[in-house]
């Protein structure tokens, strides 16, 4: 488990700090963490650790793999880009993907499944409009990733 960290009184609560993989699998809802990996504040929703009032913003051009809690910034003005999703994503999970260059309609933005479903389809999922920027929001290994919003 994570490093507790005092806010300085002693009858306040303590917050849980530390790295992605010193976070507690299960805890109750409602529990603060500190990522130091991310550095962003986490909360548990009862069934996984999602980020606190908002997403880190990730500028990439090359084909990557994507981790939850970040909004991605795609440029593939100099040609398609693959972004890949987390294997063993947690219901609750996020992932925005914006279109920097507005190049999408000439070099496509594809994003790998990575053994789960998107939208309950096992396959990638390619966008091709350009300036499109969309919210993906993991269900279950039923249903997926699901597009929250475009």
């Amino acid at each position: 488990m994570g490093r507790n960290v005092s806010v300085g009184v002693n009858d306040q609560p303590q917050m849980l700090m530390g790295t992605t993989a010193e976070r507690p699998a299960s805890v109750n809802s409602g529990v603060l963490y500190y990522n130091l990996d991310t550095n962003t504040l986490q909360i548990y929703n009862g069934t996984g650790w999602i980020p606190v009032g908002g997403y880190n913003r990730v500028v990439v051009s090359s084909s990557t793999a994507v981790e939850s809690g970040n909004s991605y910034w795609v440029d593939t003005s100099s040609g398609p880009v693959t972004l890949t999703l987390p294997a063993s994503p947690t219901t609750g999970d996020r992932i925005q993907f914006f279109d920097l260059k507005g190049s999408f309609g000439s070099n496509t933005l594809t994003v790998a499944n990575n053994g789960n479903p998107i939208m309950r389809v096992s396959d990638t999922m390619t966008v091709t409009t350009p300036g499109a920027g969309l919210t993906l929001v993991f269900s279950t290994g039923t249903e997926g990733w699901l597009v929250e919003n475009i």
